[in-house]
This record gives structure tokens, sequence and C-alpha cells, in this order.
């Protein structure tokens, strides 16, 4: 059985991959082979590698290579309100999601184990960009008012650009999910660091902007 969602949102990952609900049997008692990452890990050398980087990260269940590509004040923006009343989260919750996902045999109490039938086996993924980084919004970055963190123009770029995206997980279980829909990245450039420098390029916002827009017939 597959699922088919239209939003990005990882709440609605968390809740299927993550197993937050209750369980049934377990599909196969056997867990897939742990793929420990890192291995030949170079840094960014632009915005768009960056994301290509958080593309590899999924299709390898990379943790140790996910957690480098955000900036400390990384913050995820949901397409829809959760019950709960969440909107958005930091990088703290956006790193304890993604180690359930890419590693549940790790998982220790307090936090509740991640059942056998909702580990992934796979993660199949497209992130095409719809156009180019370009600057994005400066009367908000870098401005100490609207933003903390008070991006100083001489030291920082910000730019930004929308993905479509289209993920399959395969799980253990009978249950597969698919995600597809439009996603906004936002990246700052430390200009202090050359090119080919650990954290030059980071990920600052991710927003989930929900269900793919349909595109214009080609005129005949």
């Amino acid at each position: 059985m597959s699922r088919l969602r239209s939003s990005l949102t990882p709440a609605i990952l968390a809740v299927a991959v993550l197993g937050a609900a209750l369980s049934g049997c377990i599909f196969n008692p056997d867990p897939p082979p742990v793929i420990k990452g890192n291995v030949g890990y170079t840094p960014a050398k632009s915005e768009a590698e960056l994301i290509g980087q958080l593309k590899t990260a999924y299709q390898k269940k990379d943790f140790d290579t996910f957690k480098r590509l955000f900036h400390p004040d990384y913050q995820f923006f949901l397409n829809e309100v959760q019950p709960d009343g969440t909107t958005h989260w930091g990088l703290t919750e956006e790193l304890r999601i993604h180690r359930r996902m890419f590693r549940p045999e790790e998982v220790a109490p307090p936090e509740p184990e991640v059942p056998r039938e909702f580990w992934l086996v796979s993660v199949d993924i497209a992130l095409t960009e719809r156009a180019a980084f370009t600057a994005a919004d400066d009367s908000y970055y870098f401005n100490i008012d609207t933003n903390p963190t008070g991006f100083h123009r001489e030291d920082f770029t910000v730019t930004q650009t929308d993905y479509v995206a289209s993920l399959f997980f395969q799980t253990q279980g009978e249950t597969q999910f698919r995600v597809e829909g439009r996603a906004s990245f936002v990246v700052v450039n430390d200009l202090s660091k050359a090119i080919g420098d650990d954290g030059k390029f980071l990920i600052f916002r991710w927003e989930d902007l929900g269900a793919q827009k349909p595109t214009a017939a080609p005129a005949l």
C-alpha cells in the first residue's frame, strides 16, 4: 500500500515514518543494514550544491552529513498549522526528527522507540530547482528588529529559491509513503569563508509551500 501526500511537511513524515501512532505486527523482524554517512563529505561550493547534498543525505540516510547543512538559527515553516498549534520549529527538532528517520536503531529512552515496520529501507528523492538562487528579502534578513540573527551585509549574502520535490519512502512495513510538493530554501553565504570552507553555505530557512501548482499548457 502506498500513501500520497501533497505537502512536504516533515510533521507528516514524523507520523508516517517515525511511527507516532500505535503499531501493529512487525512486517520484517530483521533491520535493514545501517549506512553510516559522511564518507567523502566535502563542503558545498554553491547554494545549489548545498541542496544537492541535502538530496544525497536523504538518499543515503546520512545523518552525519545532514546535520552539517544547517545554520544554528535554522527554522522550518509548516504549510499547515498542526493540531497542537505548531507552525514552525528549529534545528534541534529538525535533527531529532531526522535522527529517528535515518538512525532508528539509536533511539533510546526517554524517547519512544521507532516501530520496526517504520524503519526506512530506502528513500527515492527528486529535487528540481524552479529558478536560480537570487537575493532574498533584504528588509527582513538584514534587519535586527525583524530577524534576531541580524546578518550584516558586509559579512553575509542571503539567497532564496523554490524547488519541486518528490519523495518515496520505502519502509519495512506494508505501507509506503510518497510525498510531492514545493519547498522554499533560504541559504546564507558566510563571506568570511572561502569557497570550499566548511559552513560557507548553510540552509537558514526551509518552508513547505504545499502542493505543486499546475503549469500552463504550451501554446499551440
